[in-house]
């Protein structure tokens, strides 16, 4: 029998998926908690199980992840896996396409290390860790970017020349493509009604809102590299050039030190000292001044780029919420889309309270546009691209 081992290595945590055909067998997530690292495996359809880790324990997590399936009697060894898929963030058309992972594809991604340096240095961990494990496996590398592959060149190119951007490969290529895509495949199924006009809102420590015409990406916030666009968990987003140019003098900043600066000490955690929502909510809950400043602007921000779309697109039907923190929280969801009443996206507090964790329609039934809270499914992404490799 094969199965297929799914990976995905995001900038704060990292899920694994085990699955028969497309049958989901084993999932766990790995994030920090209170002490130190946490991974919640649950076998399909029962109650998670979660575990403190050390700082070891979460680097050897994947080997936990297996021999926990082997324990299950999931697999009889390691050589049961045929296939590992890996979600990857890297920057370059190169990377806008599913690839098996060679050597060449190595040498490029590690060339972009500093470029990515939330999501890569990861990335190339997992992969060193599985090739340890089981060297014999096939393994591909599923592109979080492929989705916005066919974005219109207005919203591709940059206002650069036009011989620098083919040289050095400088385009908007987008980001959470996977997570898009797989909520998109049940909006239709959770509103009741074919969508054409949707705002995807992922929402976690990675943040992104994307423009969907037709399935199709129109735009995305997350532009050449996954810092930028709106701000993030640690993240600054989007800063003027000048502003970043000024910064590098003043604080004698090359590239590499700039990037780090803008990726690690920026968004929510430069403003309140805090980069994650789920604190910070409690925080702003209890009246703490930077908590509520820091969510204010980053609600703001977020609010902005829906406005954005919503003119792009002529009109939208939906606004899907996604991610871990849309899923989770009802209050940001409520600061989120209460403001936006005025633009026909009307909030029902009820369904919204009772909206943990699970999909549904949160705007009232009058509402002109739908707001949905639908669960990202990467994995399942994944392991549909990654059977293009047999």
């Amino acid at each position: 029998m094969a199965f297929t081992l799914i990976i995905n290595p995001g900038s704060s945590s990292k899920k694994f998926a085990l699955y028969s055909g497309r049958t989901l067998l084993l999932e766990a997530y790995v994030e920090r908690s209170a002490g130190g690292y946490e991974m919640c495996t649950a076998i399909s359809g029962e109650q998670q199980k979660c575990d403190l880790l050390n700082r070891d324990e979460y680097n050897g997590s994947l080997g936990q992840f297996l021999d926990g399936a082997i324990k299950r009697e999931l697999l009889a060894d390691y050589d049961d896996v045929t296939r590992v898929a890996l979600r990857v963030v890297a920057p370059g058309t190169y990377f806008q396409e599913h690839r098996l992972i060679d050597e060449e594809y190595l040498r490029k991604l590690e060339a972009l290390s500093n470029v990515a340096p939330l999501h890569i240095p990861h990335l190339l961990q997992e992969i060193k860790a599985t090739r340890q494990i089981l060297p014999q496996t096939k393994l591909v590398g599923v592109s979080d970017s492929a989705f916005h592959a066919n974005m219109p060149d207005i919203t591709r190119r940059y206002s650069i020349p036009e011989s620098d951007a083919k040289q050095f490969d400088i385009y908007h290529f987008g980001y959470h493509g996977l997570s898009v895509a797989s909520v998109l495949a049940r909006a239709d199924t959770v509103a009741r009604e074919p969508l054409r006009k949707v705002i995807v809102c992922h929402i976690g420590s990675g943040v992104s809102i994307t423009a969907v015409k037709n399935g199709r990406s129109v735009d995305t916030t997350m532009g050449y590299a996954p810092g930028s666009g709106l701000p993030m968990g640690t993240r600054a987003g989007d800063l003027p050039t000048g502003a970043l140019l000024s910064l590098m003098q003043q604080k004698n900043l090359k590239p590499a030190d700039a990037l780090v600066y803008l990726q690690t000490n920026s968004g929510l955690m430069s403003l309140a000292g805090e980069s994650d929502l789920r604190i910070l909510l409690e925080q702003r809950s209890k009246g703490y001044t930077k908590a509520t400043a820091a969510i204010d602007t980053f609600i703001y921000h977020l609010q902005k780029a829906i406005g954005g779309y919503m003119a792009t697109l002529g009109g939208v039907e939906a606004i899907v919420l996604t991610a871990t923190a849309s899923q989770r929280s009802p209050m940001l969801r409520q600061l989120l889309i209460e403001p936006l009443a005025p633009l026909g996206i009307i909030l029902d507090k009820e369904k919204n309270d009772a909206a943990i964790n699970q999909e549904a329609v949160i705007s009232t039934d009058g509402s002109p546009i739908k707001v949905l809270v639908i669960k990202t499914r990467e994995a399942e992404e994944i392991l549909k691209n990654s059977e293009l490799f047999r």
